[in-house]
């Protein structure tokens, strides 16, 4: 059986990479930007925000001009595991960049995920392994039940967080994903009980073989082109782990925001600092 992860949300309703510029200027950051893929009738792009006099990292994102909330297919190109509908593309980072995320998968969801996520939506998965790794999580491989199986240490993850097979009492690997692995949600999220309001934004972890493999931000493209007249961005705060595996730059909440001078939306990790 594949993967419960939308029922288990349904339920608990119920209850080697190119740089494409570097804005110079004489300010204390630098923000650095990876290739762009065609999204909707516009483009997307990753980026990295560096501290000019540290040189560490200080927030990663994924940029999106404004034609790309444009003319999005209402249907998908791939399907299966709880996560049926979806448009899938991968974008590349800034290259010497220093943050522990080695690709993004971005994901739109024209039929969302169902209840209590099925506005249309975007998924920016931050992955922590190689496009390789990722592609091996595949059923179809005599490991899968045990690599799904092993879960990472509670510290590794924040209080919290629960996995979609500890909500339906499924296996874990009849609640992986194909290629993403189990997902776990923050029950304090709220679009769940008891608070159920409408879905805007949510912070998931993903995990497999005994690792968390990616920070997710899932957003509605409302609430993405809500941004255009916001006068300000906040950090929307996601609580800590006790240990990150690997060590490195990792997020204290992320923030989505409209750039009029670039033209901009702008879905970021924030706060980055050094944590093992």
């Amino acid at each position: 059986m594949q993967s419960k992860f939308l029922v288990a949300l349904a339920l608990i309703a119920a209850a080697a990479t190119a740089t494409y510029a570097v804005p110079g200027g004489a300010g204390s950051t630098f923000r650095q930007y990876g290739p762009p893929v065609q999204l909707g009738g516009g483009q997307a792009r990753t980026y990295v925000v560096t501290d000019r006099k540290t040189g560490n990292p200080i927030e990663v994102g994924v940029a999106l001009d404004q034609s790309a909330l444009d003319s999005l297919p209402s249907s998908g190109n791939l399907g299966g595991g709880g996560h049926e509908h979806y448009n899938s593309h991968l974008l590349k980072l800034p290259a010497g960049h220093d943050t522990p995320y080695r690709f993004v998968e971005l994901n739109w969801n024209p039929n969302g995920h169902g209840a209590p996520y099925a506005a249309p939506h975007f998924d920016f998965h931050f992955y922590r392994i190689s496009l390789a790794e990722r592609n091996a999580i595949d059923p179809a491989k005599p490991e899968y039940a045990t690599r799904a199986a092993n879960l990472p240490a509670e510290e590794e993850l924040p209080a919290g967080y629960a996995s979609s097979h500890q909500l339906l009492n499924l296996t874990p690997a009849q609640a992986s994903v194909p290629r993403m692995g189990l997902h776990w949600v923050d029950t304090a999220s709220p679009e769940l009980p008891p608070k159920n309001q409408p879905f805007t934004a949510t912070f998931i972890l993903g995990s497999w073989d005994g690792k968390v493999i990616f920070d997710e931000p899932m957003i509605t493209r409302d609430f993405i082109l809500s941004q255009r007249g916001s006068t300000t961005a906040r950090e929307i705060p996601v609580p800590a782990a006790r240990r990150y595996r690997p060590a490195g730059f990792y997020l204290s909440g992320y923030r989505v925001s409209f750039d009029a001078q670039s033209g901009e939306y702008r879905i970021a990790l924030t706060g980055l600092s050094r944590k093992r």
